[in-house]
């Protein structure tokens, strides 16, 4: 993208604004500003302050300090819909949406007077938005038909059909095809054009690079610099990013920030591939399995796949193709229907949850709040959810909280999870954090099969960085891992070999010599690797 014109007038000013949490400040006299038609990045690690910034600006937190001016008008939100009023809109990474009700009636939903609206007027007001931004929505299609990148679109033109002129868009590409975010980078140029204004939050320095006018560097709840696109690079941003880090921490991530940065491939686990066996024992052996989803309907339809100790089998696919309904399999959340299914030595037929956490399988969910943490519990505790039976721990149905505690302060320390203590509810924590709880769990226990499905979606460099070791490292000492991502870049980086699943079938499963982000972004498609159809399901 060529060098943009600075835009000068003002649509958002922030002065001073300051917010805090029991133990944490959060945002710690912030000063920010965005310009109509500006795409206005703010960049920054995992517990930053970046979602509280938000948050504040679209009216779900109040300020404790500091001024805030919309167009030039001092405001003070107490509610989400006092900054609707003022033209703001927020577009969450996790979307907003009713399943079972229609585009049109989810972007209606709440407004005031929407008893009295014509449905087919606001059916023609969203073709017509549609149109002006080439977002592409069916008002009658209920959300459950539409892919992940359809369902970005109706959550955008939502925000505009409520009068939206300064857009916050929180991790937009995240779940997204590289096919999807393309077009998703046409409709923010085309948004701007038409002098709206975007604050745009992304840990992909790819994304940042190519699209901002500015970027402002937020560390610690502080802003650490705002500077214009052409004038910086990613190893300033990067430097500043972890600027006000102690220098232990410097030492740990200076390497891996330097190489990600300037978008070379991720050399994350390069030494441990060189070092470790080419194979090990079997330990998931699937043949066509077959198994329904949520509402009834076929969602694998023949899955054949093995996975070793000692890999990692990454997973590419579009959301949607079958990719939760195999981790439900593999982890006893699902009966399957059809085919066989081998766990090292034993064929299982529809073993429990708890069958298999006892064999041994880890699990990290895709949605890490809903299924990952009990977000009301303590770090403590829910390091313990797969363990509270263990005597260290509990005695005649009684908890030693003491051990409980030293424990959760001892993986704390050992997993950089950043807290005031083990005693903090998990549902206070930054996402990087969060995750890395989930982590700590999972592989603080004796595992031959771990499931991580979108496990650094939505993480900084740091905590992304962080994560990947781990479970390479954690490979490298035998694990059997299968790795769901939509994100091409970090499979390539660390999977052993990637499957494609493509609506409820393996497409084609790729060595990692073979494979290519073009050649997986045709197989994701439903093509395999000869550039034809298929259909079979066989690997």
């Amino acid at each position: 993208m060529e060098t943009l014109q600075q835009p000068q007038q003002l649509s958002l000013e922030l002065r001073g604004i300051t917010k805090k949490f029991p133990g944490i400040v959060a945002n710690d006299s912030v000063d920010f500003n965005l310009r109509e038609g500006e795409i206005h990045t703010i960049l920054g690690e995992n517990g930053a302050g970046k979602s509280t910034l938000m948050n504040m600006i679209a009216g779900l937190y109040p300020a404790d300090a500091g001024e805030m001016r919309v167009f030039g008008e001092q405001v003070n939100f107490t509610n989400p819909r006092q900054a609707i009023e003022k033209s703001i809109g927020m577009v969450f990474q996790h979307f907003m949406l009713v399943r079972n009700h229609t585009v049109a009636e989810n972007i209606i939903l709440g407004m005031p007077g929407v008893v009295g609206l014509n449905l087919k007027e606001v059916h023609q007001q969203i073709r017509e938005i549609s149109e002006r931004y080439d977002l592409f929505v069916d008002p009658e299609k209920k959300i459950q038909e539409l892919s992940v990148g359809e369902q970005q679109r109706v959550e955008i033109v939502k925000v505009l059909f409520r009068g939206a002129r300064i857009l916050i868009l929180d991790e937009p590409t995240a779940v997204l095809t590289p096919r999807e975010s393309e077009a998703l980078y046409e409709i923010m140029q085309r948004m701007t054009d038409e002098k709206h204004s975007i604050i745009f939050i992304t840990h992909k320095m790819k994304e940042v690079m190519a699209l901002s006018h500015r970027i402002t560097v937020l560390s610690r709840g502080k802003v650490m610099a705002t500077l214009r696109r052409d004038e910086t690079n990613p190893e300033e941003l990067a430097d500043l990013m972890i600027g006000n880090l102690e220098a232990k921490d410097l030492i740990k991530v200076s390497e891996f920030l330097r190489k990600t940065v300037i978008e070379e491939r991720d050399e994350v686990s390069s030494d441990s591939h060189q070092q470790k066996q080419t194979s090990g024992k079997l330990t998931i052996a699937l043949k066509e399995i077959h198994a329904a989803n949520d509402l009834g309907h076929p969602a694998l339809k023949g899955i054949s796949l093995e996975i070793r100790s000692g890999e990692i089998l990454g997973m590419a696919g579009v959301s949607g193709n079958g990719q939760p309904e195999l981790t439900d399999v593999l982890s006893g959340l699902r009966p399957h229907t059809q085919g066989t299914f081998q766990f090292e030595d034993v064929s299982l037929k529809n073993p429990t949850v708890n069958e298999m956490i006892d064999r041994g399988v880890g699990y990290i969910p895709e949605d890490r709040k809903k299924y990952g943490v009990s977000s009301g519990m303590s770090i403590a505790y829910n390091f313990l959810l797969r363990d509270f039976r263990n005597p260290e721990f509990c005695s005649k149905q009684l908890l030693k909280l003491s051990n409980i505690f030293d424990y959760g302060q001892e993986k704390m320390q050992e997993f950089d999870i950043r807290a005031p203590s083990a005693k903090t509810q998990v549902g206070l924590l930054s996402g990087g954090n969060m995750q890395k709880v989930i982590l700590a769990r999972e592989i603080s226990r004796p595992l031959s099969l771990l499931l991580a499905s979108q496990p650094t979606r939505g993480l900084d460099i740091h905590a992304t960085s962080f994560i990947r070791n781990q479970i390479c490292q954690a490979r490298d000492c035998g694990l059997a891992v299968l790795w769901i991502s939509e994100d091409l870049d970090e499979l390539l980086a660390v999977a052993d070999r990637i499957a494609v699943i493509f609506d409820g079938r393996i497409v084609g499963i790729l060595s990692r010599e073979e494979a290519s982000v073009s050649l997986i972004g045709q197989m994701m498609t439903g093509m395999n690797k000869n550039g034809t159809e298929h259909y079979s399901g066989k690997s």
